[in-house]
């Protein structure tokens, strides 16, 4: 009586099992089909090596489904993140150690993640705890948190004592930088002697003692009311004023990755030659990179004297090329200008077309640059003879801004399929 029960309990286990089988086969092919990969041929068209090169790739131009990516380049997978420019738009970018010149090179974008690849670049803004504001100075607290939020009042000033090193920092594994979040809006160099990522560490131990040699480095640039490297100003007619008058200030850390990172700040009711206006700034910073993009938007057509440069030091050279058949220009300076007296070069890098004129002040060397729709963008750059891999000589600046010239010159050239 029982047998016909046991048979048919068999037999249904034995279609139940052949209805997994074909469910798991579905299921594997299912997630075979959904492995997307993007082949991408790149081209270097230049008659130079170009190394250490950040690609960047529009999203929409890859077309790939919301999922983490590494690209394979040389046979290594390295990260692809995905930021955002100051319009807002979004982009793919990805590390290319290096292409020869006149060559092209395959690159595999598939799903996956890099988790063995070192941390090359790092945003950061901090401040105090537990104290409280007497006047403009900050007083007690020992603690430090890390929102990578701020927003302050237009008269905030400097030395309040509640800022890390006085306001947002960046870094690469070639050197760091960070500005002023107050009323002088300086840019800052912080000279490195190793690759490794140094800023979590500056400024923990002691107001200003990251202008003392430490084993990572130092501050080595004086700013004071210069426009150090790359600031940000307006020119007057006469000389070259920072960012100093506004209503407030918001300043965060939109992008803390591998390859990018990156500093936004918001001024608003900048008064700019008596003009008020919104001005948005956007600093990236790649990995193997010496230099800051900056990204303008102001929102006021009429401001069209944005300005920045390099500080004036006797015991440096000035360097110039301009030239109309170039899509990029720089200035640049070189010599013994460095805190601890080494040599020290510093260059601004922007676009030929944008550049209204070269001129100077008592205190510095200008570009006066015209906005294009709202829209500036330019590059700074320092060395160091004490560098990981130190730049000691004019000979070998020259090299090492050509270099970089020679990149933005000759962008390298891509197709997706």
């Amino acid at each position: 009586m029982k047998m016909p029960l046991v048979n048919k309990y068999l037999r249904s286990r034995k279609y139940f099992s052949f209805f997994l089988l074909v469910c798991a086969q579905t299921l594997s092919f299912s997630l075979v089909a959904q492995v997307v990969t993007k082949s991408v041929t790149v081209k270097n068209t230049s008659s130079r090596d170009i190394t250490d090169y950040t690609l960047e790739i529009p999203v929409k131009k890859l077309n790939l489904p919301l999922d983490n990516y590494v690209a394979t380049v040389g046979g290594k997978n390295v990260p692809v993140e995905i930021i955002q420019n100051i319009r807002g738009e979004l982009t793919a970018v990805l590390p290319i150690e290096k292409i020869e010149a006149n060559k092209t090179l395959k690159v595999a974008i598939k799903q996956g993640t890099a988790d063995n690849y070192p941390k090359r670049t790092y945003a950061e803004l901090s401040h105090k705890i537990g104290g409280h504001f007497e006047g403009h100075k900050y007083v007690g607290g020992y603690s430090w948190v890390k929102p990578n939020y701020i927003t302050l009042p237009g008269d905030f000033r400097d030395h309040s004592y509640y800022i890390k090193y006085e306001g947002p920092g960046w870094e690469s594994d070639k050197v760091a930088f960070r500005f002023y979040l107050d009323n002088r809006n300086g840019i800052d160099v912080f000279a490195k002697k190793t690759s490794d990522i140094v800023l979590p560490a500056v400024g923990v131990d002691g107001f200003d003692n990251y202008h003392n040699m430490a084993d990572w480095g130092m501050d080595n640039m004086k700013v004071g009311k210069t426009l150090g490297l790359g600031s940000i100003a307006a020119w007057n007619g006469q000389k070259a004023v920072r960012v100093e008058k506004k209503d407030s200030v918001t300043c965060y850390i939109p992008t803390d990755g591998k390859i990018r990172s990156q500093v936004k700040t918001v001024y608003y009711g900048w008064e700019a030659n008596y003009i008020k206006c919104d001005l948005t700034s956007l600093i990236s910073i790649d990995a193997g990179g010496r230099a800051s993009h900056m990204e303008l938007f102001v929102n006021k057509s009429l401001v069209d004297n944005i300005a920045t440069g390099i500080f004036k030091d006797k015991n440096a050279e000035f360097i110039v090329k301009n030239e109309s058949n170039d899509t990029w220009s720089y200035i640049a300076t070189f010599g013994k200008q460095s805190l601890n007296n080494d040599m020290q070069g510093l260059a601004v890098f922007a676009p030929t077309k944008q550049i209204k004129e070269i001129t100077g002040d008592d205190l510095n060397h200008v570009l006066i640059l015209t906005p294009e729709n709202g829209y500036i963008e330019y590059y700074f750059m320092p060395t160091w003879e004490l560098d990981k891999e130190p730049i000691a000589t004019k000979e070998a600046f020259i090299q090492c801004i050509e270099d970089f010239l020679n990149k933005l010159n000759h962008p390298l050239t891509y197709s997706v399929r």
